[in-house]
């Protein structure tokens, strides 16, 4: 085909009128033109083929009525997004009317809960009266609200300053972390068979740190939060680890 140099020029630069046109020579006022031919688009809502028009070649849809259904998607996308914010910005500003005292319940449950996997995981029994997982289970399934619980070697009433302490939580069943002296061994205490057999398994240097004396903590809630986050992450690396044993 050919054009004059000036139609050439003049449409090749304004518009988007000859499509994939490419010059190919242009000698003596003729410009000599190839023309590609026509590639089709995919629509983005019908997944139809269509030939997009002249200066839309960008186009993403087939036309106004698959415009209007995209344009609609979008418009639910922005809110969503936008309430997901706003829930994110007023539970941020909600917590910080939270007391010191709820931060501190949520990092010493993360921190149990992580030592009450870590210990299962090893294939520990009841720190107290030593029965094994396998014991437990045959003996207390029948039991509500699970059969271990991540019990503490000196309470958190007692020694406040241990209480977000990981090596003072280990596995206990649930008869012997509600105080019940059923499974106590050789006449000891339930808190007694706890010392014994940590000394046994852990050894006696643990047990001395552990009963101290400790110098009182004082979190502030920053470190509280960083407590938790920490101890939480950690739970969900070793969910994570027996998903894909």
């Amino acid at each position: 085909m050919y054009y004059s140099t000036e139609s050439v020029l003049s449409n090749y630069r304004s518009s988007e009128g000859f499509g994939a046109a490419r010059v190919l020579a242009c000698a003596e006022g003729v410009a000599v033109i190839q023309t590609k031919p026509p590639k089709l688009k995919v629509c983005k809502v019908c997944e139809c083929n269509f030939l997009a028009p002249p200066g839309l070649l960008r186009a993403k849809v087939c036309g106004p009525v698959c415009a209007g259904k995209i344009g609609r998607a979008q418009r639910i996308k922005a809110e969503k997004a936008r309430l997901v914010r706003e829930k994110r910005e007023t539970r941020e500003k909600l917590s910080i009317l939270k007391p010191r005292g709820y931060w501190l319940a949520r990092a010493k449950k993360a921190i149990q809960q992580f030592r009450r996997l870590e210990e299962l995981a090893k294939g520990r029994g009841c720190m107290s009266c030593g029965r094994s997982q396998e014991e437990v289970t045959g003996t207390d399934s029948w039991k509500p609200g699970g059969l271990w619980d991540g019990g503490h070697f000196l309470s958190k009433g007692a020694r406040p300053e241990l209480a977000l302490e990981p090596l003072n939580i280990w596995l206990q069943c649930k008869s012997c972390n509600g105080g019940s002296g059923k499974y106590a061994r050789k006449g000891y205490t339930v808190n007694q068979s706890f010392e014994a057999n940590l000394i046994a398994q852990e050894g006696a240097e643990l047990v001395e740190w552990l009963k101290g004396p400790h110098e009182a903590k004082h979190y502030e809630t920053d470190e509280i939060k960083s407590i938790e986050a920490t101890y939480t992450a950690k739970t969900k690396e070793l969910k994570a680890r027996q998903a894909h044993a």
